[in-house]
């Protein structure tokens, strides 16, 4: 079966993936999928509120079996929201093994960073969790440290989101074809 190629949009819970997926999607063909979703639409139940991952080992072979089953129009990109690192049941950042992305062509890297307060604050207004400060800061420095770390081990261009400022250099580097109205 031929490998479905992707680019992989990293960051922490509550840092704004989803928004920014649907804002690129208003101006660039693209398809997208969390990984999350993909590992509910292999029969696991993940609550969206709980951030602390059971099963982090099972989960990855689960999507990947998912991300082989999408289809994905030819004139659009497809673009897969998830993490290199996790919270544990325990409550301790995982990071997640190598090979997690292995027997996939992921082909870039966008990873979205935002101010440790203001995910703070979504996580609260959305989950009904008040998130310590520190966790979340260290969460997203881990996050970080691994997209780096992976996009250099497999040579990825990797674009590190901070700010709606750098909207369109993210366009630029997404490779979205037609120009758009600035």
């Amino acid at each position: 079966m031929k490998k479905l190629n992707y680019i992989f949009l990293s960051g922490i819970h509550g840092v704004g993936k989803s928004t920014l997926l649907r804002r690129i999607k208003e101006i660039i063909p693209i398809d997208y999928s969390s990984v999350s979703d993909l590992i509910r639409q292999a029969g696991e139940n993940i609550d969206s509120r709980d951030k602390y991952t059971k099963k982090i080992s099972e989960n990855q072979n689960l999507w990947k079996k998912e991300l082989k089953k999408l289809s994905v129009p030819p004139e659009n990109l497809l673009v897969l929201d998830g993490h290199f690192a996790l919270i544990n049941k325990k409550g301790e950042i995982t990071i997640l093994p190598s090979d997690t992305f292995s027997e996939t062509e992921m082909t870039k890297i966008i990873l979205k960073k935002e101010i440790p307060t203001i995910i703070q604050q979504r996580l609260l207004d959305r989950d009904g969790i008040l998130w310590d400060i520190e966790q979340l800061t260290a969460f997203q420095d881990v996050e970080e440290r691994e997209a780096k770390k992976f996009a250099s081990d497999k040579s990825l261009p990797l674009f590190v989101y901070e700010s709606d400022d750098q909207f369109h250099k993210l366009l630029d580097f997404i490779g979205r074809g037609d120009d758009y109205e600035s």
